[in-house]
């Protein structure tokens, strides 16, 4: 069936509908050529040039393009007519010609300059906001890649190292491994060797002999932590210790950032300090408490009970680490019953309201024998309960150490009910429960959302 005469018209007026043939390199660069040009003149066409650079640009493109005017032949005698020489098809160019193209290349040159849309790209680009020196680039990333611990080598190779200085290289050091991909913090302080590395800078410095560096507490505390975490290195941490009892080096230190309530900064004892970084060091990272207790008694057994200083040499150690072994310990392996109940033997004697709390509290969280007896004693006695709430020490704790009594009973009172209610007593948990939220309902509300 042939197609109509309309059929015929429209088919004509359609274009050829075909797949692009694949372009080659030449091919590629002559479109873009083609692309870039008509871009060039649709922006010229959109903006325009200013009127004297439109002026300028037309006359020189002129001169530059208008063809030589023939010179007018002049007459000669015949026998000055002389053959013209052969071309030589090596022969460079005349100069005439490079000084032709070259100013062709000035032309296009000053074309693009005097084109709006390329003053305009050239003030983006030149903003400080978009330029930087690559090489300093380079070097600030090189100096946040360096290891603190070549900075501290560089240091102490110029003699520029300081207490203070030694301990931003370790605080750094312990940011590096605390973000490092190591399953321990931890082990990750020890493979560092930057303790043992600090160690010998202040032996070598004579800092260790007279145990001075101990005022710089933020030193002390960083550096107690990188020897703690390598094997055999806390028997420096324990030395320090005993010579520190025994009257060597700064006795007492005073803490940085804080004031006590009476306007002085708070002092404490530089033995109980090295103690009490040490104990949470072998505390921090670990599956179990049981290095801590260790440290915990040797320590204890470094200090007279006798002695008034006793409660602001331990006590303070002491109540960390009984928080760590009830409020914090649900994620923490079962600990070695001798172990804990030494620990719990360290302040026997002392009863102190506040230290009963405590005591009753690890009774009950005991590891193999937990009895709730203590701790439901405790909470049915207001007068014991408003004396745990007023309690204060001879000694000011240290930062951060001011305990919380209300929340510390409320805590102990919920572990009670559970134990309460998993060996069957609910009608005491009931009753132990509804008390706590009649005299600590706001602390009760508040544990209860972030357990």
């Amino acid at each position: 069936m042939l197609p109509t005469k309309t059929v015929r018209s429209l088919k004509g007026m359609l274009p050829q509908i075909h797949q692009p043939l694949p372009l080659n390199e030449k091919s590629t660069k002559k479109l873009l050529d083609t692309l870039t040009a008509s871009f060039r003149k649709h922006l010229d066409r959109e903006h325009g040039l200013w009127d004297d650079e439109r002026a300028s640009v037309a006359s020189e493109s002129e001169s530059v393009l208008r063809p030589p005017r023939p010179s007018r032949p002049a007459t000669v005698a015949s026998s000055d007519v002389r053959p013209l020489p052969q071309s030589n098809p090596d022969r460079r160019p005349s100069p005439s010609a490079a000084v032709v193209s070259q100013r062709l290349q000035n032309h296009t040159r000053q074309q693009h300059n005097h084109r709006p849309t390329d003053r305009h790209l050239r003030a983006i680009l030149a903003n400080p906001l978009f330029s930087y020196d690559q090489a300093m680039g380079r070097q600030a990333v090189a100096a946040v890649e360096r290891d603190p611990m070549d900075i501290f080598d560089w240091a102490v190779a110029r003699g520029l190292m300081t207490t203070k200085r030694a301990a931003g290289c370790l605080l750094a050091k312990r940011r590096e491994a605390v973000q490092s991909s190591h399953a321990s913090a931890v082990a990750s302080m020890a493979a560092s060797g930057a303790g043992r590395k600090v160690l010998q800078w202040l032996r070598s410095s004579g800092l260790e002999r007279d145990l001075s560096f101990v005022a710089d507490t933020q030193l002390a505390g960083l550096l107690v932590q990188f020897l703690a975490a390598e094997e055999g290195l806390d028997v420096v941490v324990w030395n320090w210790i005993e010579r520190l009892q025994r009257g060597e080096g700064p006795q007492t230190i005073r803490q940085q950032g804080g004031k006590t309530a009476t306007g002085h900064l708070h002092e404490v004892s530089s033995a109980s300090f090295l103690l009490d970084k040490l104990v949470k060091a072998k505390a921090s990272g670990a599956t179990t408490l049981d290095d801590a207790y260790r440290a915990m008694c040797r320590g204890a057994e470094l200090f007279d009970k006798t002695t008034p200083a006793f409660e602001g040499n331990v006590f303070w150690p002491w109540c960390a680490l009984s928080w760590m072994s009830t409020f914090k310990a649900w994620n923490l392996a079962t600990p070695s019953p001798q172990l804990y109940e030494t620990f719990v033997a360290i302040m026997a004697h002392d009863d102190r309201p506040s230290i009963r709390l405590e005591r009753a509290h690890l009774d009950l969280r005991h590891p193999t024998r937990p009895t709730p007896a203590p701790a439901v004693a405790l909470l049915a006695d207001d007068h014991l309960l408003r004396d745990v709430q007023a309690s204060t020490s001879a000694a000011e704790p240290p930062l951060g150490r001011r305990p919380g009594y209300p929340g510390r009973i409320v805590s102990m009172g919920l572990d009670t009910v559970r134990h309460l209610a998993f060996i069957g007593e609910s009608r005491e948990a009931q009753r132990i429960l509804e008390r706590l939220r009649q005299q600590f309902g706001g602390h009760l509300d508040q544990l209860l959302i972030h357990t």
